[in-house]
């Protein structure tokens, strides 16, 4: 079994993900038991957006769907062509991840980070996301990095997931991200299209977390 790590980090990942704290949250819809907020992020013209839900699914058995990179296709909402770009451990991880946006807009693609980290009383689990530059990937990932031509690359992309142990092997999560797609996009039309990500990511998380391969994944 790995060890888990110090409390100090998982303050600090936590201090991290407070970067993109909305100076005020708003509530954009509540339905199926998913309450998802949107906020004004300081500096950017893009919203950020949280997504709440009960899961019921115990922590570890989330934990073994976010480490299953190739299946987010299957629940996270308009993700095609995920690739796991190298794993440093089991708590630090790079993705490369593509959106499919409507058309006109050309689909979007971004490099992300996962740093995981577990508070030791509590169980609450952060899995801290960022986006990262090519340039500075791990020479392992770079030479991993699938062709995309025709896609936009999101840069300054910033989210967690957080998970939190409830009663009767339940889990509460949140999902917050906040990004720029990039490509001139107008952020009042961004801005009216970001509900759907949380909610529907959410929504289809319930089901696949019950898949028979989730079962006995224990990181912790």
């Amino acid at each position: 079994m790995l060890k888990i790590k110090p409390f100090f980090l998982f303050l600090g990942l936590v201090l991290s993900a407070g970067t993109i704290a909305a100076t005020e949250w708003e509530l954009a819809k509540d339905a199926d038991n998913i309450q998802v907020y949107t906020g004004k992020i300081s500096g950017s013209d893009y919203k950020a957006f949280r997504g709440v839900g009960v899961v019921d699914a115990e922590l570890n058995q989330l934990m073994a769907v976010l480490d299953d990179t190739p299946n987010f296709v299957h629940w996270m909402y308009n993700c095609k062509s995920p690739v796991l770009l190298y794993k440093a451990s089991l708590l630090d991880r790079y993705q490369y991840l593509q959106n499919d946006f409507p058309w006109p807009a050309k689909d979007r693609d971004m490099i992300l980070r996962n740093e995981i980290s577990q508070d030791p009383q509590t169980r609450i689990t952060l899995v801290k996301l960022s986006s990262v530059p090519l340039a500075e990937l791990p020479k392992t990932a770079q030479a991993a990095m699938p062709k995309a031509d025709g896609v936009v690359r999101m840069e300054g992309v910033q989210g967690f997931f957080e998970l939190s142990p409830l009663a009767n092997g339940q889990t509460k999560v949140i999902f917050q991200l906040h990004l720029n797609p990039g490509g001139g996009l107008p952020a009042s039309l961004v801005n009216t299209q970001i509900v759907d990500n949380p909610f529907e990511t959410l929504k289809a998380l319930r089901k696949h977390v019950t898949k028979p391969q989730y079962a006995n994944f224990n990181p912790f």
